[in-house]
C-alpha cells in the first residue's frame, strides 16, 4: 500500500498544490513510503491517523526533530518530561491574559502599517503587512530590536528552506548567525547585572522589568525550574526555535487569508461587513490552508498503520494541511466557506495537538483578526492584481507574494 501512489513530497507539482496528492493519498494510500531520501520518509494523511501521531506521544515521539532528517535539538522539541519543563520558561509570555494584554499594541503596529500602505493605490500585501506584523510582535515578546528583524526573517527563512536538503549541515550558516547574535543580546543582560553589582545566578526577580527588560530573553536567562537553570546552548536553542516558528507561520496564515478573501470577493464583502464573520475567516482559513503543511514524528518501537510494517525509528509526517482536508471529517473540504459548524471548524489541527500544540496559538490568531478588521475597514474595495507566488519551505504553505490594488 505505501508505494501505491507515486508520490514525492518535494516535487514541483506538490510544491504548486500538494492537496490534490493529499486527497489520492488517503483514498488509496494513507501510509505512503518515500525513499528518494538518505532514509525512508512516511506520510500520513487522514484526520484520525494525524491525530494519533500529535497525541500518542509514549509511540511517535519528538526526540530526533520534526523536520526530515533526524536531529536532536531538545527544549521545545524533546518529549515530556523534558518539554514540560521547557515549557513552563515560556508560558507567562504566551498565556492569554498576557497575549489578550498585547491587543491594543498590536492594533496600533497594523495601524501604522497600514497608514505607510494608505499613501500607494497597490502593493505586495506580504511585504506591507503580512511578514513585518508577526516579526515586530515577536521581537518584542522576546526582547530582540526591532530594526534588526529584516536580518532574522532572513535567518528564519533559510533555515526552514533548507528543513528538506539531504546534508544536515545546510541550515547550519543562519542558525550560527542568528545564535551569535541571541548570545550577545544575553550577554548584554548579563553585562546589566554586572555593573549593577548582581550575580545572574543568585537574582532576585525584582530586576525583572526595572533593571531588566520583561521580555523571553531576560526571562530565560533567569529562569529556574525544578532547581535548575538554562545553560547557554539551551537558552539558544529555545530562543532559535521561538524566533523561526513564531514569524513565518503567522505571515502564511495572513496571506492565505487575504488570498482566499480577495480570490472570491463576495467573501471579502461579507467579512468586511459583518464583524463577527472575522473569527470564523480566521479559522476557515487555518483549516483550509494549514500555515504548517506537516511535521514530523519518530516512532519509538515497530507499528503498523493501514497494514503498513513502519520499522521503530522512522521518520512519519503527520499532515496537518491533509488532515484538515479530509472529507470524512470536513464536508466539502477543499471550498472556503463561512458557514461552517464552528464545533466541527474547531477539529481542525493547524496548530498541532496535545503537548506540542504550538504556544503561539492565541497570539497568531489575534493578529490575524485584528488585522483583517483592520484592512477590511480602511481598504473596502481591496481586490488581487496578480497571481501571489508560493513560499519555499515545502513545509510550510503560504504566499511570498500577494500582489492587490485599491481605489
Amino acid at each position: 500500500m505505501e508505494s501505491e501512489i507515486e508520490y514525492n513530497p518535494f516535487a514541483p507539482e506538490t510544491l504548486d498544490n500538494p492537496f490534490n496528492s493529499y486527497h489520492q493519498l488517503q483514498d488509496s494510500c494513507p501510509v505512503h513510503k518515500y525513499e528518494d531520501f538518505p532514509h525512508p520518509l512516511f506520510t500520513v494523511t487522514r484526520y484520525e491517523d494525524v491525530v494519533q501521531l500529535l497525541t500518542k506521544i509514549d509511540l511517535w515521539s519528538s526526540h530526533y526533530g520534526q523536520m526530515p532528517r533526524y536531529s536532536v535539538q531538545g527544549c521545545l522539541f524533546s518529549d515530556p518530561p523534558k518539554h514540560t519543563w521547557y515549557r513552563k520558561l515560556i508560558q507567562k509570555s504566551f498565556a492569554p491574559r498576557h497575549v489578550a494584554a498585547m491587543e491594543e499594541e498590536i492594533s496600533t503596529l497594523v495601524q501604522h502599517l497600514l497608514n505607510e500602505m494608505e499613501s500607494e493605490r497597490r502593493t505586495d500585501l506580504h511585504d506591507a503587512l503580512a511578514c513585518p506584523l508577526p516579526i515586530l510582535v515577536i521581537a518584542k515578546i522576546l526582547g530582540v530590536p526591532t530594526e534588526d528583524m529584516e536580518q532574522f526573517k532572513a535567518w528564519s527563512d533559510e533555515q526552514l528552506a533548507a528543513a528538506n536538503a539531504p546534508d544536515a549541515e545546510a541550515s547550519n550558516a543562519p542558525r550560527k548567525a542568528m545564535n551569535n547574535y541571541l548570545l550577545q543580546q544575553i550577554n548584554s543582560r548579563r553585562e546589566i547585572l554586572t555593573e549593577s553589582g548582581i550575580d545572574s545566578e543568585t537574582i532576585d526577580p525584582s530586576v525583572i522589568g526595572t533593571l531588566l527588560p520583561d521580555d523571553v530573553i531576560t526571562g530565560i536567562l533567569l529562569a529556574e525550574v525544578d532547581g535548575r537553570k538554562l545553560d547557554d546552548s539551551e537558552r539558544l536553542i529555545m530562543l532559535n526555535q521561538l524566533l523561526v516558528g513564531g514569524n513565518e507561520t503567522t505571515t502564511s496564515l495572513l496571506t492565505n487569508l487575504f488570498w482566499r478573501l480577495l480570490e472570491n470577493p463576495e467573501l471579502y464583502n461579507q467579512v468586511r461587513n459583518d464583524p463577527s464573520l472575522d473569527a470564523v475567516a480566521v479559522e476557515e482559513s487555518l483549516r483550509m490552508d494549514s500555515p504548517v503543511l506537516g511535521l514530523y514524528r519518530t516512532n519509538t518501537e515497530d507499528t503498523r498503520l493501514h497494514n503498513v510494517l513502519i520499522p521503530e525509528k522512522s521518520k512519519v509526517m503527520a499532515t496537518f494541511g491533509a488532515a484538515n482536508r479530509d472529507p470524512e471529517i470536513f464536508e466539502d473540504p477543499d471550498s472556503f466557506r463561512l458557514d461552517r459548524d464552528p464545533d466541527v471548524l474547531r477539529k481542525h489541527v493547524a496548530f498541532g495537538l496535545g503537548h506540542h500544540f504550538c504556544p503561539g496559538a492565541q497570539l497568531s490568531r489575534l493578529e490575524a483578526k485584528i488585522a483583517l478588521r483592520a484592512v477590511a475597514e480602511r481598504f473596502p474595495d481591496l481586490r488581487l492584481v496578480g497571481e501571489p507566488e508560493r513560499i519555499e519551505a515545502f513545509l510550510l504553505w503560504g504566499k511570498r507574494t500577494l500582489p492587490v490594488r485599491w481605489d
